[in-house]
C-alpha cells in the first residue's frame, strides 16, 4: 500500500490523496487536515474546472502522459467559513507500460466542522527495488492493484480534529527474477484512527501556522489479512510568512513506523514527499524517518518558485547495508496559479539524491 501512495506522489501531486494511510497523506493524499479561516472560500464564482494534461518523465517509469481534470467548489453558498471542496480524476500511460486511473474526493461541511474524504482506483505498475546480493542489483517487479479509501473526520475542539478512515486495497505482484519475497495476490483491508491539530491559516497555500497530524492504521486478522501488521505515521508541518508576507518557509517532519508482519508492498519507501530526489526505490524499509525544509518564492502574480533542502534514513531495511544511512535531498521548482481564487499551483520539482534524482509533476505543494 504505501508503494501506491509513493506511484500517485510521484505522477500526480501531494495534495489530491492520501490512500491507504496517513501520509501526510499524501496525500498526502488530498489536502490533509483542515481548517482555515476561510480564504479559500467564497467568491463570485462557486464552481471553478480546470482540465489539467499531465506529462511527466521518470527514470523508472519512462515518460508518461494522461490527464487530470479537477474541480473547486463550495457546497454551502452560505458557508463562508470551509474550505473549498475539490473533486478530480486521473488517468495516465507511461512508455514502460504502466497504467493508473483513479477518482479523488474532499468535501469541507458544515463551518468546516466535518471533512470526508474518499478516493479509488486501479491500474498496473512497473518499477524496481535494489537487493544489495552478489548478481541481484535492480530487480524489476510488476504490482497490479486496485484500491478504495474512504475517511471521515469530525472537529473535536479547536483546532483539533478526530477522524477514522478504512482502506480496501489488493495487490498482485510478480517479480523479473526469483528472490526471497513472496509473490502472487494479497488482500490487505484496514481500520485507522487520525487525529490532526490544524493551525493553518489555509488548507491549500498556507503562509502561517502549522498542522500536527498522528495516524495509526491496523491490518487485524479479523479482517481475513494475511499480513497482520499496524502502522503509525507522525507528521508536523511548520509554515511562516516572510518579504511582507508574499513568500513562505516552510518545514516538515516525518516518522512512519511499520510493526508486525509488513508485506512488500506496505514498505516505506526513501522519495516523493518524503525526500524527493530518489525515483529508483533503491531505499525502502519497516521505518522512515525524515526532515526537510522548502522556501516558496512567490515573484509574480501566476510564477512563483521553490527551493527544498532536507534528509531521510530507513531503518528494517532489505538491504542492511541501507540501515541508518543519511540520505539528503536537494531541489527546485517552478509553479504556475491555476485557481488564484484558492492559490492552488501546478508546477514541476526537479530534485537530487545521493546517486539518484528525477522529475516530479504536482498540482498543490509537496507539504
Amino acid at each position: 500500500m504505501e508503494f501506491v501512495k509513493n506511484f500517485i506522489y510521484t505522477i500526480s501531486f501531494t495534495v489530491i490523496i492520501y490512500l491507504t494511510f496517513p501520509a501526510e497523506t499524501n496525500a498526502q493524499a488530498l489536502p490533509s487536515g483542515g481548517g482555515g479561516d476561510g480564504s479559500s472560500g467564497l467568491g463570485d464564482k462557486n464552481f471553478n474546472f480546470v482540465p489539467v494534461p499531465y506529462l511527466n518523465y521518470s527514470r523508472s517509469i519512462g515518460f508518461a502522459f494522461g490527464a487530470l481534470p479537477m474541480a473547486m467548489y463550495n457546497l454551502n453558498p452560505n458557508d463562508t467559513i470551509s474550505p473549498a471542496s475539490i473533486s478530480g480524476l486521473l488517468g495516465m500511460y507511461t512508455t514502460n507500460d504502466t497504467w493508473f486511473a483513479m477518482f479523488f474526493q474532499r468535501f469541507y461541511l458544515k463551518e468546516d466542522n466535518w471533512r470526508l474524504t474518499a478516493a479509488g482506483g486501479l491500474g498496473s505498475v512497473n518499477f524496481q527495488f535494489y537487493l544489495d546480493i552478489p548478481g541481484a542489483g535492480y530487480i524489476d517487479y510488476n504490482t497490479q492493484a486496485d484500491f478504495f479509501f474512504a475517511e471521515i473526520q469530525r472537529r473535536i475542539i479547536g483546532k483539533l480534529y478526530a477522524g477514522i478512515h478504512y482502506t480496501n486495497i489488493a495487490f498482485d505482484t510478480s517479480f523479473g527474477s526469483d528472490t526471497t519475497l513472496s509473490q502472487g495476490a494479497t488482500q490487505l483491508q484496514g481500520l485507522g484512527i487520525k487525529l490532526s491539530f490544524d493551525k493553518r491559516d489555509d488548507v491549500y497555500y498556507p503562509r502561517g501556522g502549522s498542522i500536527t497530524e498522528a495516524d495509526w492504521t491496523s491490518y487485524p486478522g479479523f479482517l481475513d489479512n494475511e499480513f497482520k501488521s499496524d502502522k503509525i505515521e507522525i507528521d508536523h508541518n511548520q509554515y511562516f510568512s516572510t518579504r511582507e508576507d508574499k513568500d513562505v518557509i516552510a518545514a516538515r517532519l516525518y516518522g512512519g513506523f511499520g510493526i508486525g508482519e509488513l508485506s512488500f508492498e506496505q514498505q516505506f519507501v526513501v522519495g516523493q514527499q518524503d525526500i524527493r530526489g530518489y525515483t529508483q526505490g533503491k531505499y525502502r524499509g519497516d521505518y522512515l524517518l525524515a526532515a526537510q525544509g522548502e522556501y516558496r518564492w512567490n515573484f509574480h502574480k501566476k510564477l512563483s518558485a521553490v527551493g527544498f533542502f532536507g534528509f531521510a534514513t530507513v531503518y528494517g531495511s532489505i538491504n542492511t547495508n541501507d540501515e541508518g544511512v543519511v540520505l539528503p535531498g536537494i531541489g527546485t521548482g517552478i509553479r504556475y496559479n491555476v485557481f488564484p481564487k484558492y492559490h492552488m499551483n501546478v508546477g514541476i520539482d526537479v530534485a537530487a539524491g545521493k546517486d539518484d534524482w528525477g522529475f516530479y509533476f504536482r498540482i498543490g505543494e509537496a507539504f
